[in-house]
């Protein structure tokens, strides 16, 4: 068994890019299966977020402006009431005059 795990360990590091340290930490805390998923959705990207800053704006006003320049964007959901999450955008969210300001 004790084989089995190294060479599973070693595996998972090289196929997934980890150091073999941290995927043996990660067997101890899950089933190799388990473990398995954990690092697969790791590697599904993140949607790129955005928080309205509220001295500035409101929420409400920066979608608008957003979707203006054809963002295609949702509220992040009912647990924040200033973060957006932005689907597709045609001009990048970091060089729009609304995130600069």
């Amino acid at each position: 068994r004790k084989e089995y795990m190294q060479r599973l360990t070693d595996d998972l590091a090289n196929y997934f890019g980890y150091v073999p340290e941290l995927i043996e930490m990660f067997l101890e805390m899950f089933s190799p299966a388990e473990c398995m998923e954990f690092l697969e959705a790791n590697e599904s990207p993140r949607p790129v977020t955005i928080r309205a800053n509220t001295l500035r704006t409101k929420r409400r006003d920066l979608a608008q402006a957003l979707t203006k320049r054809g963002v295609h964007l949702d509220s992040v959901g009912k647990w924040s009431k200033v973060g957006l999450k932005i689907f597709e955008s045609q001009v990048p969210i970091g060089a729009t005059p609304e995130y600069l300001a």
